[in-house]
């Protein structure tokens, strides 16, 4: 398979009310050297799945890998990491968020190439919430030092090296953190992009971690807090500062479980 530059990985559960949006903002992009990967993850929500088709069929540069099983967001996105399309960056987009407009894939490719191919390019973003209300994130960790003790950890704030992807945690709801930390040991350079790139989603009702749904779904926070502290543990890594991120969050899971709190 021919390499591309970007390769853009959207897991996907259900997700029926934003799912044509996020899938439309990738595939209206000026920039045409993309390949997108989504992976489904066992939706089983009417019409999600004719959403994906009509999307593969104008758009051959859309693959979709259908779950027979609950993977998770981690599971789901290492199943795209995986996936062989040979890229030069990574990009992630969850499929109740979407890309900013038309040109951002092209001034990314653009900022990149001015900004000698860095590892990391930290990614500003908007966030709708309230409904329609919409607040501006300015992002401005510039090396990973910084960046690894940033509390915004999420994956679609980082656009990486394909070379340099790490895997996420699996079969949890804390998937973040730890790929967070191991991504931030991998690289040696962060550039700021300096436009809103994404658009976040905060008025999803079915998102998994908002706090209605942290409630609703309190068995799997629970066993997702255990895992994650046993990813902590496991964590190995040649940084001190990534090091010293790793204790910091293992002590804070800690104290959440001897308190019961389930969530980050």
């Amino acid at each position: 398979m021919q390499k591309c530059f970007f390769k853009i990985i959207v897991p996907n559960y259900n997700n029926l009310k934003w799912l044509d949006r996020c899938l439309l903002s990738i595939m209206q992009q000026s920039f045409v050297d993309w390949q997108c990967v989504v992976v489904d993850d066992d939706s089983d929500e009417f019409g999600v799945t004719p959403i994906l088709e009509i999307a593969q069929a104008k758009d051959r540069r859309f693959t979709i890998i259908k779950s027979d099983k609950k993977l998770w967001n981690g599971g789901a996105r290492n199943v795209g990491i995986r996936f062989g399309i040979p890229s030069e960056y990574t990009v992630f987009v969850d499929s109740d968020d979407c890309l900013k407009d038309k040109d951002a894939l092209k001034d990314l490719y653009n900022f990149i190439v001015k900004n000698n191919s860095p590892d990391c390019i930290r990614i500003q973003y908007e966030m709708e919430y309230d409904g329609n209300k919409l607040s501006q994130i300015r992002l401005e960790d510039n090396n990973p030092k910084d960046l690894v003790h940033s509390i915004f950890v999420a994956c679609w704030t980082k656009v990486i090296k394909s070379e340099l992807v790490q895997l996420f945690p699996e079969n949890t709801l804390m998937e973040d953190v730890v790929q967070h930390i191991k991504q931030c040991d991998k690289i040696e350079s962060v550039a700021l992009f300096p436009r809103i790139f994404y658009h976040h989603n905060r008025n999803n009702e079915n998102s998994c971690s908002i706090e209605q749904n942290q409630n609703l779904q309190n068995g799997k926070w629970q066993s997702s807090m255990f895992r994650y502290m046993a990813d902590l543990l496991d964590l190995e890594v040649e940084h001190d500062y990534c090091e010293e991120e790793r204790i910091k969050r293992k002590i804070a899971c800690y104290e959440n479980i001897m308190k019961g709190k389930y969530w980050q």
